[in-house]
């Protein structure tokens, strides 16, 4: 009698026992063990994309019995998501275990696909899964607020940028297309910001 202590998937395959004497003849039989054990589960890509560039994870799972596989974006089953596409394929099917990928594809990347994306799979042994965070870069985009401003002499110009973008953008200032040199006595900026994404941005001279 042979006892395979803590079995786990590596332990499946073919088993043979051997028996022979001094006649010199062997004889044998063999038994093909599967064990059947909770999905592995494993989501691979970078976990950074430019919008609005299309997207991809790939989820593996590995498992015995086979699998159902979910997609869930911050914590919402993705056939919930407009804008998210999911495919699954089987890779490899044996008797011993099932591989299978599912892809997940954002055609059209913004910043509102940024955050947490998880894969699940259960079979009637349990539950796997694994998590990924996708930040979406967004180019900066720069708006004034009002096209033309009016003031009497003397008066301060009070000018107000809004500048969008991730990770949150930079602001400089130029005058007649000549970089102002921020001084806090003639020129005097304040800043404000939304974490991730916005900042506004005045200038007072």
């Amino acid at each position: 009698e042979l006892i395979v202590t803590t079995s786990d998937m590596t332990d499946a395959g073919m088993y043979t026992c051997q028996a022979n004497n001094s006649v010199l003849n062997t004889s044998m039989d063999s038994v093909e063990v599967v064990v059947q054990f909770i999905p592995n589960v494993t989501i691979s890509g970078n976990d950074t994309v430019t919008s609005p560039d299309t997207f991809q994870y790939t989820c593996t799972v590995v498992s015995s019995p086979v699998a159902d596989i979910s997609w869930y974006f911050d914590g919402i089953e993705i056939s919930q998501v407009a804008g998210l596409n999911v495919t699954v394929n089987t890779t490899d099917t044996t008797a011993l275990r099932t591989t299978q990928e599912s892809v997940l594809t954002i055609p059209l990347t913004n910043s509102s696909f940024g955050g947490s994306y998880e894969c699940r799979a259960n079979n009637s042994e349990g539950n796997g899964n694994d998590t990924r965070n996708l930040t979406v870069l967004v180019s900066p985009l720069a708006t004034i607020e009002d096209p033309q401003i009016t003031v009497n002499e003397t008066n301060n110009i009070t000018i107000t940028c809004n500048a969008m973008g991730i990770p949150s953008p930079n602001i400089t200032w130029q005058f007649n297309m000549t970089d102002i040199t921020i001084d806090m006595t003639k020129y005097i900026v304040s800043t404000s910001s939304v974490v991730g994404s916005d900042k506004n941005n005045e200038v007072t001279s």
